[in-house]
């Protein structure tokens, strides 16, 4: 992913993910009440949002008395993240990654059974 969310693509993405199901344009600006999005707005974002390959059209549904698109998330908010890793850091090797942010994320707390499934995975490659 060479271009990252925008703020407002960002939100859209949080909500679709939180939501875990399909969205259409006009549930995502009920759901996201803090933004003043006018429908032009909206749907230049989704668009937007495709072109990275982040979202795909799902299907249609009915919205007032039309129809309308509905958007799904086609990464996960990890693989975003570890997408985000990748750009930011595009001059280590995948090793490196895995040495420099492993200690920085079990620094951050993690359970006993969580270090076992680790190793687990390690042993099996």
């Amino acid at each position: 992913m060479k271009n990252p969310l925008s703020p407002n693509e960002f939100k859209i993405m949080q909500l679709l993910w939180k939501e875990d199901r399909p969205l259409s344009r006009p549930e995502i600006i009920e759901m996201i009440p803090d933004r003043d999005w006018n429908p032009n707005s909206i749907h230049l974002i989704l668009n937007n949002m495709i072109e990275k390959g982040v979202i795909r059209v799902d299907g249609m549904t009915r919205c007032g008395r039309g129809y309308g698109r509905t958007y799904a998330a086609t990464v996960t908010n990890l693989e975003y993240a570890v997408n985000l890793l990748r750009d930011a850091t595009p001059e280590l090797s995948s090793d490196a990654r895995v040495r420099g942010i492993l200690p920085l994320l079990i620094a951050d707390g993690v359970t006993a059974e969580t270090v076992k499934e680790l190793k687990k995975a390690l042993d099996a490659q």
